[in-house]
C-alpha cells in the first residue's frame, strides 16, 4: 500500500481507535476509564515504545511547555499530511483544558465528557456525535487553539 502516511501515524491512528467506546474518568489512564490527554499520550507512548517517566501525561508537556517537547507546533489550515493533535483553552487562561486528534483519514477523536466516552467522529458524515463534533469544530481556527503535530523525530532521541 503507497501511503503518504508514516509507519508512525498510521501506528497512531490504529492506537487511538482502539479507546473508542472507553468511558471518561477524568485523570483516567487506561481501558477501564480515561481523559482526553491520557487518551493522546499514551497512544503517542504506545508507537514509540516509551514509559510513563520518558513521555509524561500532562497537557503541558504535551504542548511543550513542559521539560520534553513531544508535540511541534502546526500551522493552519489543516491538511492531511499527517494526524495532527489540537488543544483547546476553553476560558482563554493560557491553560489548555481540552484536546483532541485528527486522524489521517480525516475524522476526529477525543475523550468526551459530554459523551462521557472516547468519541471517533467524521465531520463529513450524519453520526449520532454531531453535537460533539459543533463542540470543537467551531473552535477549530480560533484563538482558543494550538494546533500540534507529534515531534517524532523529537521523541527518538
Amino acid at each position: 500500500m503507497n501511503s503518504p502516511f508514516s509507519r508512525r501515524e498510521r501506528q497512531l491512528q490504529r492506537i487511538l481507535l482502539r479507546f473508542v467506546g472507553v468511558p471518561y474518568q477524568f485523570g483516567g489512564r487506561g481501558m477501564s476509564g480515561i481523559d482526553c490527554s491520557s487518551l493522546l499520550v499514551r497512544a503517542i507512548r504506545e508507537t514509540v515504545r516509551r514509559t510513563v517517566g520518558e513521555l509524561p501525561w500532562m497537557t503541558a508537556d504535551q504542548i511543550a511547555r513542559g521539560h520534553r517537547e513531544i508535540t511541534i507546533q502546526a500551522n493552519l489550515p489543516i491538511t492531511s499530511e499527517a494526524c495532527r493533535l489540537v488543544f483547546f483553552d476553553w476560558d482563554e487562561d493560557q491553560n489548555y483544558e481540552h484536546c483532541a486528534a485528527r486522524l489521517c483519514d480525516g475524522s476526529w477523536i477525543w475523550a468526551s465528557t459530554s459523551a462521557g466516552q472516547v468519541i471517533h467522529v467524521d465531520p463529513q458524515y450524519d453520526t449520532v456525535w454531531d453535537q460533539q463534533w459543533r463542540e470543537i469544530e467551531g473552535a477549530l481556527g480560533g484563538k482558543i487553539c494550538t494546533h500540534r503535530f507529534v515531534n517524532w523525530s523529537g521523541l527518538e532521541k
